[in-house]
């Protein structure tokens, strides 16, 4: 498999360059009176972790390990540059909160800049080493699902080389390829592995054997509903529904959510004004939502549409570019401050910060019929951001319906805090950006 690749292995080079970083240059590089080349160097080495940690939480808010990211680009060098700065003031206002000392502006600006540019060249580095080294696949599935595979891998198509082969080619013919290509990875329809195939035989090739959900699952990051059976759906781990896990969780978007109504009361208050001004009242709306394990739950929202919106035509699917929307709504939609209301929600146990974007009762049952697994999203509560929402547009159709829970589908697959941090993170980049 291509590890050049990975996600994991730029986190691990971007926190050791940070912590080398913030540990040699206070020592080495800095005039005797810093105060960093002062303390205990195992106060030091707490220092420069804590800075490591931060420039990962900084990184992922500037987007550094983002797949869509042009990394060799000067886009990509100021994210890694503005990420190390961050990282680098919040490393200033620790040891200030604990010396009393503040580090010097000098150190921290090579502290930052040294951190930002190396991380950034080895981003650039790996990226055209994982490039020249591609990994070798096999896609041994139908044409369907071979050319639905290929359009969703989109831009990462460039990490492998695709090994030509028939769907249904013999099996001493594949492992003759294997061998004399030196297949990294074989990839089955997910019907095959109840076909007699020697998978024994192409592991001791040194090929990797994955079913395509995994595949998509790995390197899309989605999972198609179409393509998920009741056995599948069996394997569920849906650790947030232990005990102890789900009460963390509770806790945590408790004061999540009272901080986001705290801290954002200014712009909601702002708002509601411009609102006011703008086309009267109501402020707010309410509106039905399906939640979690299917209840009917009312959700809140500062108003954006004209009023009366749907009095005339009933239920209307969001659309990007909404007709109803007024031209203050179009604002608060862009920066998302029309959903601080629903931080309201996640207090009272209705939602949670991350989870699926809960549908309205109107679309249920036809999506339901229509779409296969739909109601799995409700194993969860819905969240206030998730994975569709920071990875799709707006589902104003069926269709899009459908992709966009082949994102819930890999988020109740891997439910983490992990993942859930992610998520977060991608929100609030994609909020600095002004998109939804």
């Amino acid at each position: 498999m291509n590890w050049l690749a990975s996600k994991s292995l730029k986190l691990v080079l971007n926190l050791i360059v940070a912590v080398l970083m913030a540990f040699i240059i206070p020592v080495y590089f800095s005039p005797d009176s810093e105060i960093l080349a002062n303390v205990s160097p195992e106060r030091l080495l707490l220092y420069s972790l804590w800075f490591g940690i931060c420039f990962l939480f900084c990184g992922e808010l500037m987007g550094i390990s983002d797949r869509g990211l042009r990394v060799f680009s000067v886009s990509s060098l100021i994210s890694f540059l503005m990420g190390a700065l961050i990282s680098a003031m919040l490393l200033l206002l620790s040891i200030w909160l604990v010396e009393y000392e503040f580090v010097g502006r000098l150190a921290i600006l090579k502290i930052s800049f040294s951190t930002g540019f190396i991380c950034f060249w080895l981003a650039v580095i790996q990226d055209l080493l994982s490039k020249r080294n591609p990994t070798k696949c096999i896609l041994l599935v139908p044409d369907e699902k071979r050319k639905a595979l290929l359009n969703a891998l989109d831009e990462n198509q460039d990490t492998f080389a695709w090994i030509e082969a028939e769907y249904d080619q013999e099996e001493d013919f594949l492992l003759r390829v294997c061998k004399t290509e030196g297949v990294d990875l074989l990839v089955l329809d997910e019907s095959d592995f109840q076909r007699k195939i020697d998978i024994l035989s192409f592991l001791s090739l040194g090929t990797q054997v994955m079913g395509s959900l995994e595949f998509w699952q790995r390197f899309v990051q989605r999972i198609p509903p179409r393509e998920v059976d009741q056995a599948w759906l069996a394997k569920l781990d849906l650790r947030m529904r232990d005990p102890l896990v789900h009460n963390l969780k509770r806790v945590f978007d408790c004061t999540f959510g009272f901080l986001g109504l705290l801290f954002a009361s200014p712009l909601l208050t702002g708002a509601v004004i411009l609102i006011a001004i703008e086309s009267g009242f109501p402020l707010f709306f309410s509106q039905s939502r399906t939640g979690y394990l299917g209840r009917t739950f009312t959700i809140f929202k500062i108003r954006t549409m004209k009023r009366n919106a749907e009095k005339e035509v009933g239920a209307e699917w969001a659309k990007t570019k909404d007709h109803r929307v007024t031209k203050f709504g179009s604002f608060l939609r862009k920066w998302r401050i029309d959903e601080i209301p629903q931080f309201w929600n996640v207090i009272k146990g209705d939602m949670s910060i991350v989870g699926p974007r809960p549908e309205r009762p109107e679309f249920q049952s036809d999506l339901s019929s229509r779409i296969p697994h739909w109601n799995s999203r409700h194993l969860v509560k819905p969240g206030l951001t998730g994975w569709a929402q920071v990875r799709f547009r707006y589902a104003s159709d069926v269709e899009a319906s459908e992709e966009k829970l082949s994102y819930d589908l890999y988020y109740l697959k891997n439910l983490s805090f992990v993942l859930d941090l992610e998520i977060i993170l991608s929100t609030l980049r994609s909020i600095k950006k002004g998109s939804r």
